[in-house]
Formats: C-alpha cells, sequence, structure tokens
C-alpha cells in the first residue's frame, strides 16, 4: 500500500516561497518584486526577508501574496510561510519552529547544502528537529552562491531513517539573476492563503527547476506520472538508489514492497528537474 499525499481535485498552481526586498538584502522594492513574478504568471508568491515581516498592504496585483520571513537560528535560516507575527531570531531552531507551527505557518529548512563546506545545515539537526514540514531540496540562489541548489542527497537521509519530510523548491530571490530558477507546484481547489498554506503542509506540491508534471496518479500498487517537458523520468528508493528509469515523458512503477518510500525525479532540457513527494511503502 502506498501512502502519498496526491489525494483530491483542484489545479496546478505556480509560486514562490522564498523572495527578498530592499526590507532586507533584495535589489527590487516590493511593488517590483510583485510585478516581476506577476508578469510570468505567478500564482502566489511568499514575501521572505530577513527577521522581519513585511507589509503587504497597498499591493494590488493578480499574484496572491503571502507574509513570511527568513528567520536565522542557532543551527541554520527557516524559510516561514504565513507567518503573522515577528518572531526573535538566533533561538534554538526548535524553539523557532514550533513558533512558526503555533501562528499556523509553515516552517521550511532553507539552502542545506549552502556554503563552501556544502552544509548550512548539520544533517544531525536535521534529523533531531521536528515537526518542520520539510527542506528546499532546490534553491536556486545557490547557482550563483557556494555550496549546491540540489539537497535531494539531505532529503533521502532524512526519509531514509524514516522521517516524513517534503520537499520544497525555491529560487530565493535577491535579484534578477535569481527570479524564476525554482518554484514549487501546488494542488488546490482554489487561489487562497488557506487553500495554499493547507496544500504545502499537507505535501500537495512537487518542487520544480523547469519541468512540469501534467499528471501524478497512484493507486494501492504503482505510480504513473507524466512530465510535459522531460526526456528521462526515474524512480528513486531509499538511501537514493535509482529503482527504475526510463527516457521518456510518461512513466509507471509498480511497488514490490521493500522500497521503504519511492519518489520521482523528472529530468528536462538544460539541466532543468522536477521532484514529488515521497510515496510511503506501508505494510
Amino acid at each position: 500500500m502506498l501512502v502519498h499525499p496526491y489525494h483530491g481535485s483542484g489545479r496546478w498552481l505556480r509560486g514562490n516561497l522564498h523572495a527578498h526586498t530592499k526590507n532586507s538584502d533584495g535589489k527590487f522594492s516590493l511593488e517590483e518584486l510583485v510585478r516581476n513574478y506577476e508578469a510570468l504568471g505567478y500564482d502566489f508568491l511568499v514575501i521572505t526577508d530577513h527577521n522581519k515581516i513585511t507589509p503587504l498592504e497597498g499591493i494590488d496585483s493578480k499574484t496572491l501574496l503571502l507574509p513570511g520571513c527568513e528567520i536565522s537560528t542557532d543551527k541554520g535560516h527557516i524559510t516561514a510561510v504565513n507567518l503573522k507575527e515577528p518572531i526573535e531570531p538566533n533561538q534554538p531552531s526548535q524553539k523557532v519552529i514550533d513558533a512558526i507551527n503555533a501562528q499556523g505557518g509553515i516552517a521550511i529548512l532553507a539552502h542545506p547544502n549552502w556554503g563552501e563546506n556544502f552544509c548550512h545545515w548539520q544533517q544531525e539537526d536535521l534529523a533531531s528537529l521536528d515537526s518542520y514540514a520539510g527542506i528546499e531540496v532546490f534553491n536556486g540562489n545557490i547557482l550563483r552562491d557556494t555550496g549546491s541548489p540540489l539537497a535531494s542527497d539531505r532529503w533521502d537521509m532524512l526519509l531514509s531513517k524514516g522521517q516524513k519530510c517534503w520537499g520544497y523548491g525555491v529560487d530565493d530571490t535577491h535579484n534578477e539573476l535569481d527570479i524564476a530558477n525554482g518554484w514549487t507546484m501546488v494542488l488546490a481547489d482554489e487561489l487562497s492563503p488557506e487553500a495554499i498554506v493547507n496544500a504545502l503542509r499537507e505535501g500537495r506540491c512537487y518542487a520544480s527547476s523547469g519541468v512540469f508534471f501534467e499528471a501524478i496518479e497512484v493507486d494501492e500498487t504503482s505510480i504513473r506520472v507524466i512530465a510535459r517537458n522531460a526526456d528521462r523520468i526515474a524512480f528513486v528508493g531509499k538511501h537514493g538508489r535509482w529503482l527504475k528509469w526510463v527516457n521518456d515523458r510518461f512513466a509507471s512503477y509498480r511497488v514490490r514492497g521493500d522500497e521503504g518510500y519511492i519518489r520521482v525525479e523528472a529530468f528536462g532540457p538544460h539541466g532543468s528537474m522536477a521532484w514529488t513527494q515521497p510515496f510511503f511503502v506501508s505494510g
């Protein structure tokens, strides 16, 4: 049996969960940043200036805006989505996660492989903390910074130890080079803060740096996906092992029962990718 988040109906909505304005260390004013994403047709955008909540009042946009914050903690940075009140930075990470959750927000551990040592977050801290929603499996800002934008290695280490953890894609915008490098597609019935936040929390979403899934279908024993601009699809299991791969935009996998979990990676042109959430094998 497969336990997974892709239940219910709705439509796929594109959004960025991590973006900065001049209110912290971004190049753009709030108005300029919003217009950039609006021009690209983004459905929602979370403003996550460092250690402060940037007011969103007075901006009229077709793109739904959600308040957020990138909070510095004793261990690393945490991206908070749908944050209502500021949280004091530089506290213990677990205390910050608990404070985000208490406000009805979502705690995402930011850019795990950022830095010259490819280790913004120590793996033991990722494993010991609890009640966070997931990690940034792709952070587009790191394309032009030190470290790796990818954190699927960290994700597989957590999943392989039995930790339930979602993967999100972001571009971590600071300037024009970062916009639309990475994003998260959310399956929701409506474009509202409640619907977006619930889908993100429950994992009804996938991360992307350029590949789009047209379908993610699941029954008790198999997974089927279609990615409209992919040329390879891989099914990844415990410890990051590829279980099956095909050079096509359509792929299916029949579960054996001993995988632990299965997630799907799709590869497209110019190094673009997409990542489904894990499907946990039960029983």
